[in-house]
């Protein structure tokens, strides 16, 4: 299978290239190499570290470069899943390299890697006596944390809050557009959804909102990142 690389970009290009070379049995055939898209000083220097790795690897390489959110990393989370899952549906496996990254896109891409499951690594730095940085001392492999614990309806129901929606009724519904509100089965489904909804406020994935008579629902980034 193809394998795409992505490759989250700091200010350490020896580490970045050690750390591809180091990863040779991937057998990574395409490489997107993720900057900040603020702007600052830092993020001029990440840049142009980006733009030198794509000359010396595209050789080699198809490589391109994206930007994401350096300071939100729940935002951020979400633009790298998006970017792995538009991989994996192209037929991709994927692997979040992290060895030369800022310390807010190793939390993001952590989080990504996790709810994709994909491949994780990251590098431990290599110093002399001097305490100068030499190379890389081992290549760490990250397991992702368990957080398949949304099941395929619950998924659904997140979906179909989308944006959010108006009431509790809505939501019916939306998921059940056959549904006649005055059956037998519109208050099994009420019930139904009531708890589902409880437990995702629980677990923080959406917040309800009191709008007159009806509570409109909406979801939370972290409900964001696990509806997909």
């Amino acid at each position: 299978m193809a394998t795409t690389a992505l490759i989250f970009v700091g200010h350490t290009k020896e580490r970045i290239i050690e750390s591809i070379r180091s990863v040779r049995s991937f057998s990574i055939d395409k490489i997107i190499m993720v900057v900040g898209e603020q702007e600052s000083t830092g993020e001029r220097k990440a840049r142009g570290i980006a733009e030198e790795l794509k000359k010396d690897l595209c050789a080699f390489f198809d490589v391109g470069i994206t930007r994401i959110d350096k300071k939100d990393v729940m935002r951020a989370a979400q633009q790298i899943t998006d970017l792995v899952r538009s991989e994996q549906a192209s037929g991709s496996d994927v692997i979040l390299n992290m060895s030369g990254s800022l310390r807010t896109f190793s939390i993001a891409a952590y989080i990504a890697g996790c709810i994709t499951r994909s491949k994780m690594i990251t590098a431990i730095p290599k110093y002399d006596k001097d305490d100068n940085e030499v190379g890389i001392e081992d290549i760490i492999a990250l397991p992702p944390l368990p957080l398949n614990v949304i099941k395929d309806e619950q998924r659904r129901i997140l979906a179909a809050i989308g944006e959010g929606v108006a009431s509790l009724d809505d939501l019916i519904l939306c998921l059940n557009p056959d549904i006649k509100k005055n059956s037998d089965a519109f208050p099994k489904e009420r019930s139904r959804l009531s708890h589902h909804l409880k437990n995702f406020e629980e677990m923080g994935l959406i917040v309800k909102e009191k709008s007159g008579k009806n509570v409109r629902v909406q979801l939370t980034e972290l409900g964001e990142l696990l509806k997909m």
